[in-house]
């Protein structure tokens, strides 16, 4: 018995070395060859690397994996994240001026960090500092306030028909079966969600994040899903999409 829990602290340690030499790897690259490649950054994987106060102005980090990555104090202005993944990521003092994360992964919060967002284009979107209604809400619609954090919990069959939950995050959530009809889900984070044979019936869900989420035997009749993150593949598993509005503002028939 004993043998084998020095086997098994061995291995952990192994592991654990191994882990580190490869991030020790990966920034040694990165900072000697980042001058000359970092316009050449779309879709790299730089997770967990301590980027703080690098300069990666004008950067094309689209689709980029920045999960756990230090940005504190980091020069993003102008960069273009489009679709990265910065779950984690630290923005702390980050300059995002003019930044464009479009259906990027990152939270209303990490952004809040940062010290500057003058003309950043949001995930949904939207510019920051416009004075105009973010997309799907028409003038005289009351604001979101404190949109409810329900992340990776077990909501499965819950009733929400006619649920205020705009802005809400819902990553990761067991929402199979559940009864979302009529729901206010605009702006919602579904990233991962469990959808399976959830009733979405005339739910609001414009801008809506929805990759990876499981949408087997959804009822999305009459849905709005103009501008949400959705795949075509992940449509069509839903029970039913009639007469829905698809994120390409077509309507289903």
């Amino acid at each position: 018995m004993g043998t084998d829990r020095h086997v098994e602290r061995i291995r952990r340690h192994l592991l654990a070395s191994t882990h580190r030499a490869e991030l020790a790897i990966r920034r040694f690259v990165f900072q000697r060859f980042l001058d000359v490649r970092k316009r050449r950054l779309a879709g790299a994987d730089l997770s967990y690397l301590n980027l703080s106060g690098y300069n990666l102005r004008r950067a094309n980090l689209h689709e980029a994996v920045l999960i756990r990555t230090d940005l504190s104090r980091a020069n993003l202005t102008g960069a273009v994240l489009l679709g990265a993944d910065l779950s984690g990521a630290r923005l702390h003092g980050a300059r995002l001026a003019r930044a464009r994360l479009n259906g990027a992964i990152v939270t209303l919060s990490q952004l809040a960090s940062a010290a500057t967002l003058d003309g950043t284009i949001l995930p949904d979107g939207s510019e920051y500092g416009s004075l105009d209604a973010p997309p799907g809400m028409a003038d005289g619609d009351e604001p979101v306030i404190d949109p409810p954090d329900l992340r990776a919990r077990d909501l499965r069959r819950r009733d929400f028909r006619g649920a205020n939950l705009a802005g809400a995050q819902l990553r990761g959530a067991n929402l199979g079966r559940a009864d979302l009809s009529g729901a206010d889900l605009r702006g919602a984070d579904l990233f991962g969600c469990n959808l399976e044979r959830a009733r979405l019936v005339r739910a609001d869900l414009r801008g809506a994040n929805m990759m990876i989420a499981g949408l087997r035997g959804a009822d999305l009749r009459e849905a709005n899903l103009k501008g949400a993150l959705v795949t075509d593949q992940q449509l069509a598993l839903a029970a039913s999409l009639s007469a829905a509005l698809l994120p390409d503002g077509v309507l289903s028939d």
